[in-house]
């Protein structure tokens, strides 16, 4: 069965089924499938969801040989929700210095898209180990207990973003946001655009960084 997510779970299991420390590869893999819904927030879980089941999928065969190579490829996928999730906080925060404002609908899915994400990845590591057996289930169940006691890229990101949209939100429906709201209404539908382009730039950068 197909799902609108197969371009990345597909990519990431067969990654997976090679082994080997897939960090990067896991991570560009990603953070092209968020690009490739321009960046909108409500995609993010969707994603990182497909990713993680991919991972699952493609280490089945080689339970084994799993261990540190199914670290690196969780790290890969919590680092490209992080960075995304940093992107979009970006966009808020620059429109914010610039007296801009997004629409009052795009803040409001941004903010229910986002308050579940650590929720998300850590009950996809759950259920994803569940589906697994012996080695792999341990081990998804140990990197699971390894983020929820230390943090995750993705959790250390959300109170921030969290942060920005509440407080562009209140100031949106403010008495004293009416000039505002006008800004809003021009701005519909451009946050997950603002926030693609600062993530292509990160993508970027990163990519650079990895092949100098």
């Amino acid at each position: 069965m197909t799902n609108e997510f197969d371009e990345v779970r597909t990519p990431v299991r067969d990654a997976a089924s090679e082994g080997g420390d897939l960090r990067e590869r896991v991570r560009g893999l990603v953070l092209q499938a968020i690009m490739n819904r321009k960046a909108d927030a409500k995609a993010f879980g969707g994603v990182m969801k497909s990713a993680l089941e991919g991972l699952g999928e493609g280490y089945g065969g080689h339970a084994g040989n799993a261990g540190e190579s199914l670290k690196t490829a969780v790290a890969g996928v919590d680092e490209a929700v992080g960075k995304s999730l940093y992107a979009l906080r970006t966009a808020l925060e620059e429109s914010w210095s610039q007296g801009r404002r997004f629409a009052d609908t795009d803040l409001r899915e941004a903010y229910d898209a986002v308050r579940g994400l650590e929720d998300n990845l850590l009950g996809t590591l759950k259920e994803t180990g569940s589906k697994s057996q012996g080695l792999l289930k341990e081990e998804f169940g140990r990197i699971g207990e390894h983020l929820s006691r230390n943090g995750s890229d993705t959790g250390k990101q959300i109170s921030e973003v969290l942060g920005a949209l509440s407080r562009d939100l209140g100031q949106v429906a403010g008495d004293a946001a009416r000039d505002a709201k006008v800004d809003a209404r021009e701005a519909a539908g451009r946050l997950s655009a603002v926030t693609a382009g600062i993530l292509h730039g990160l993508a970027d950068a990163l990519h650079s960084h990895q092949k100098s």
